[in-house]
């Protein structure tokens, strides 16, 4: 009798409990060198991440769209998330737009590299200021090459050599 409400405990709050994992697409197109990543983000957490952080209140979860305070939330993808090329730091990401829908926010930016791909570095530390548990899968492709990647808070950072 015990072992079965142990049982029943243990399934219920595994559906109580919420994932915490967050995606990123990376796509590069070696021949115009152009880089678009995409975050897909549950619109709760990341709401609570930008009040803790900034005290902004975005309220995406009742599908109202950012407006004026986008650059609160472009901070911190700033803050959490950086990529290198060959060593080199690429800054500046062009917010291009967002998307909500039910449970997420997505959010869209662009850059440009020029000269060939050996190996990128990524830190990927979205959402791991707020959850220890948090995973971030990161999808790369690059051209017709496609690799999948799954961060965490003890390993937020990863290096591919493309040779």
């Amino acid at each position: 009798m015990g072992t079965l409400i142990l049982t029943v405990f243990l399934t219920l709050f595994s559906f109580l409990h919420p994932v915490h994992v967050s995606l990123l697409n990376i796509d590069i197109e070696p021949d115009t060198g152009n880089i678009e990543i995409v975050f897909k983000l549950f619109s709760d957490d990341f709401e609570r991440i930008i009040l803790q952080k900034y005290n902004v209140q975005l309220n995406i979860t009742q599908q109202v769209d950012p407006g004026v305070k986008i650059r609160d939330v472009n901070r911190y993808i700033e803050e959490s998330f950086e990529m290198m090329i060959n060593d080199n730091k690429i800054g500046d990401w062009k917010f291009v737009r967002n998307d909500l829908d039910d449970l997420s926010i997505w959010l869209y930016y662009e850059n440009k590299y020029q000269g060939e791909i050996e190996s990128i570095s990524l830190k990927d530390e979205v959402m791991m200021d707020l959850f220890d548990d948090q995973t971030n899968l990161v999808i790369i492709t690059y051209g017709e090459k496609q690799n999948g990647y799954r961060l965490n808070y003890r390993n937020r950072s990863i290096t591919i050599r493309l040779d």
